[in-house]
């Protein structure tokens, strides 16, 4: 996959100059080594630990050199001119804070890779859960995935997926970059948080990308998924400011969730 994602930026970046940055959370993989030897341009960042999603990527803005930044998951691919129209559209507003693109599965259908901001109900009425699957068309989950919008007209969102995001150096060092309490997961709903305090988040549908979703957390350990959970209660008490007993419900809702998804994976 990671082949795939590297061979479609270097086809479809015609117009711009542009670096790649490469961070390893310690994969192992031996299928890394070829690539390296194909793309001997890439900076790559071999960690000796996983240091998490939100560090790693810190760690490659730091090295960075180009004036804007290109998020993107190894499991992604790029369609035609999906960077470089980014690029012009970004450059073309100043208000614009972060952009994210209009994501595909590999068989065309839309991933709901811009949402609002999650409240205590998401966690009950995301993407995945019971009750979407259940009742898709409950009020909450279609106001959460933003359902009711045809994604193919360009606005401005709450936040948009981590798995393609771009956004000027400038701002992102302005944010901190990203959060590095979150190991996995939400470390993106949080940046898009800090930045549209003063910029918007926008989505943009006319440069698109495929995102083999799955494979990023087909194989969530237990220790993955209370990381997951942790980085929730985390954002909670970041954000929704209650009073304690509030507070604890939320967080008690939260873990009894995680041992349910420990439950159902070992189950699976």
């Amino acid at each position: 996959m990671l082949d795939n994602c590297l061979e479609s930026v270097y086809r479809t970046i015609e117009k711009i100059q542009f670096e790649v940055i490469l961070v390893d959370n310690s994969s192992k993989d031996d299928g890394l080594e070829p690539i390296l030897k194909r793309y001997t341009k890439i900076q790559f960042i071999n960690n000796s630990k996983n240091v998490g999603f939100a560090r790693a990527n810190n760690q490659g803005a730091k090295i960075a050199s180009g004036d804007f930044l290109l998020f993107i998951n190894p499991d992604t691919v790029m369609i035609e001119d999906a960077i470089e129209s980014m690029l012009d559209y970004i450059r073309s507003d100043s208000s614009i804070g972060i952009l994210g693109p209009k994501v595909l599965n590999s068989d065309q259908t839309i991933q709901y890779s811009c949402r609002k901001f999650p409240t205590i109900w998401s966690g009950l009425f995301n993407r995945y859960s019971l009750a979407t699957r259940l009742f898709p068309n409950n009020r909450y989950s279609r106001d959460y995935l933003m359902l009711d919008y045809d994604h193919n007209s360009t606005r401005s969102v709450d936040w948009v997926s981590g798995c393609c995001m771009m956004m000027s150096k400038s701002t992102f060092n302005k944010a901190n970059g990203f959060d590095e309490n979150y190991f996995l997961f939400i470390e993106d709903v949080d940046i898009c948080q800090v930045i549209k305090k003063r910029l918007r988040v926008v989505y943009f549908p006319n440069a698109k990308i495929y995102h083999k979703i799955s494979s990023s957390n087909a194989r969530s350990t237990p220790q993955m998924i209370i990381k997951r959970h942790q980085g929730m209660i985390y954002y909670n008490q970041k954000y929704c400011k209650t009073n304690f007993v509030i507070q604890h419900m939320i967080n008690s809702i939260i873990m009894a969730r995680c041992l349910f998804q420990i439950l159902l994976n070992t189950i699976k």
